[in-house]
């Protein structure tokens, strides 16, 4: 079962992942990667970034956790398979992780995990 974020996200949901996030920033070992994550989440839209997929092939090995505290945009293909969890995907990056076999999580879901990965 793929469980991945809408499309367009809500001003509700981007509130409880922050939330989520600033609490996994307070505790637990690896808090600088969360503290890092809220960094990122946390800017204006407009300013978060933005990560297209000819860059997650190219730096993310086969079945990797990774994090964009941002949009997943469409532009190239992917070769391999990974789970990613981020804030918004694109239409069309969502059929091609789809198609690719990637594991599309929320970012809430990662917390807790060893050997997440932020690409920003």
């Amino acid at each position: 079962m793929m469980m991945f974020m809408e499309k367009d996200i809500e001003k509700t949901s981007i509130i409880s992942i922050l939330e989520t996030l600033k609490s996994a920033g307070a505790s637990g070992k690896s808090n600088k990667l969360w503290k890092d994550v809220y960094k990122y989440a946390s800017k204006p839209k407009r300013q978060r970034v933005a990560v297209n997929l000819k860059k997650l092939d190219k730096i993310v090995k086969d079945g990797e956790n990774v994090i964009v505290p941002g949009k997943v945009l469409a532009v190239g293909t992917l070769s391999h398979k990974f789970n990613i969890a981020a804030i918004e995907y694109s239409a069309d990056a969502t059929e091609k992780l789809k198609k690719a076999g990637c594991k599309m999580e929320k970012i809430e879901s990662f917390i807790g995990k060893k050997d997440v990965r932020l690409i920003i």
